[in-house]
């Protein structure tokens, strides 16, 4: 079994300025060695994961996919169901963007002690 590196806080909130306000916790964002994308676990929907995966073509743009399917060596992102994006301006946050619920949740960028 493989050990999680990080652990990664993910919040609702309003965004003011370069801040969130109101957070509340609403799940987390997990990082294994080795790995290049993140597995979104929230609390509103116990048993799926979501998968984090940064674009190939911005530095600054992530898709959040709801399958992940392994073939061969080849690891394939499937169902994207959001979007992710870091902003200058908010320094501690990934803002994550779930259309469907037009809902925004922000995973911070600093791993939590587990």
């Amino acid at each position: 079994m493989k050990q999680v590196s990080e652990k990664h806080e993910i919040f609702s909130g309003f965004r003011k300025e370069s801040n969130i306000e109101a957070k509340l916790l609403v799940g987390a964002a997990f990082k294994d060695d080795g790995l290049t994308y993140y597995k979104i676990r929230l609390m509103m929907f116990p048993g799926y994961t979501y998968y984090l995966v940064k674009n190939r073509d911005a530095v600054d743009r992530y898709t959040v996919y709801a399958r992940m399917k392994i073939e061969g060596k080849e690891t394939k992102f499937l169902n994207p169901v959001g979007s992710g994006v870091l902003d200058s301006k908010l320094q501690s946050y990934l803002e994550i963007k779930f259309p469907l619920f037009r809902a925004h949740m922000y995973m911070s960028l600093y791993p939590v002690n587990q």
